[in-house]
């Protein structure tokens, strides 16, 4: 089911039924999509070079502008490589595609993307689910189906989307590590929003990079489009050479690799705008908290509210709506029952805005 019909005013406002609303909402986080840099980046390549590649990037279309991006998304990873694609979710594809040969078995969060139990499910190997956000029952699981020499991938998101909450990626390592396992860790709402410098769900958490794999997307915290993959070389050339899916594909469009250029690096000079984010998202969250409201305390910035009540969250919707504000109530996969509201804090979004949000939910207790 789709959502509501949109038109977008500017960064920070849509028109809803022809009233202009304050949109507090999606997955722009740093509304990069709109900062007339990173457009005029995408407008000038698209005159220089066109659309499209027109190939794939095993046959004719490895064009030059994919391989500044992957230079430009290593430096800001620190990895050693990094593979771009036309789509985010196809990322955790190409991954297990490419990977397939080194597990035996894969175990997966229960809460999950659906990219992750898509890649997993095409593979001929056993998937295991275990309790969202709970190193016991990995380990339970684990104990249960693991023979000895064999070997073990656990999926998990590092930022899950709906509520914002964050995995215990420690404790999971830990646990991995005794089984000689690895983790895939879907970052695609943490890439340039969480972390010290916006590495990641590992880097805030202080994993070491190499116990793992992370895949992403250039559409969120960096607000163009396409999936990420930062690797070492090892993983880069069994992509190029085993997944079909990155070898069958055409790459991604090149204004929007033009774009992903100069948002890495106007992020990477301006990192300042990340620890802000996640600073002031903090902050809400704990004036919400205080007033009533449950939502993980997590420095991510989705806002999950709801009233657990269909007629209260309709009320809510109405008061949002008087005060200005657009309700983005979903039922995406990994919402509290019945749906709620899924607010978002941007680097674009001033204090009086946040305060008019605050005001407007703790007005509806």
């Amino acid at each position: 089911m789709l959502g509501p019909e949109l038109r977008f005013i500017d960064r920070d406002h849509v028109v809803l039924d022809g009233a202009k609303l304050l949109y507090l909402a999606g997955i722009d986080y740093h509304r990069m999509s709109h900062n007339p840099v990173i457009i005029q980046s995408a407008v000038k390549a698209a005159l220089q070079f066109g659309l499209s590649s027109t190939g794939s990037r095993a046959t004719t279309g490895n064009h030059t502008l994919y391989i500044e991006l992957e230079r430009t998304a290593s430096e800001f990873f620190g990895s050693k490589g990094a593979v771009v694609l036309p789509s985010g979710y196809l990322s955790n594809t190409v991954v297990m595609q490419a990977i397939e040969s080194d597990f035996d078995a894969f175990f997966i969060d229960d809460a999950s993307h659906s990219s992750l139990f898509e890649a997993a499910s095409q593979l001929d190997k056993p998937l295991y689910r275990f309790n969202h956000l709970d190193p016991q029952s990995l380990e339970e699981q684990l104990k249960l189906h693991l023979a000895k020499r064999v070997k073990p991938l656990l999926l998990t998101d590092g930022v899950f989307p709906a509520r914002g909450e964050m995995p215990p990626l420690k404790a999971y390592f830990e646990i991995m590590q005794r089984y000689d396992g690895k983790m895939l860790i879907d970052d695609a709402h943490a890439m340039a929003v969480i972390g010290q410098t916006g590495k990641g769900s590992w880097e805030a958490q202080g994993i070491d990079r190499k116990s793992l794999y992370q895949t992403g997307t250039l559409s969120k915290g960096f607000g163009v489009g396409g999936g990420m993959i930062p690797a070492d070389h090892d993983l880069v050339g069994k992509i190029h050479e085993k997944s079909l899916a990155f070898i069958g594909c055409t790459g991604l469009a090149l204004p929007l690799a033009a774009a992903s250029i100069k948002s890495i690096s106007y992020l990477m000079s301006n990192n300042h705008k990340i620890l802000e984010l996640q600073k002031r998202s903090l902050a809400l969250k704990q004036k919400l908290l205080d007033i009533g409201f449950m939502m993980p305390n997590t420095p991510t910035p989705i806002f999950s509210v709801t009233h657990n009540d269909a007629d209260k969250n309709q009320r809510l919707k109405k008061i949002l709506i008087k005060n200005g504000i657009y309700p983005p109530f979903i039922h995406y996969p990994g919402s509290p029952e019945g749906g709620h509201f899924r607010f978002i804090l941007t680097s674009s979004t001033t204090t009086d805005q946040e305060t008019l949000l605050l005001e407007t939910l703790e007005s509806s207790l």
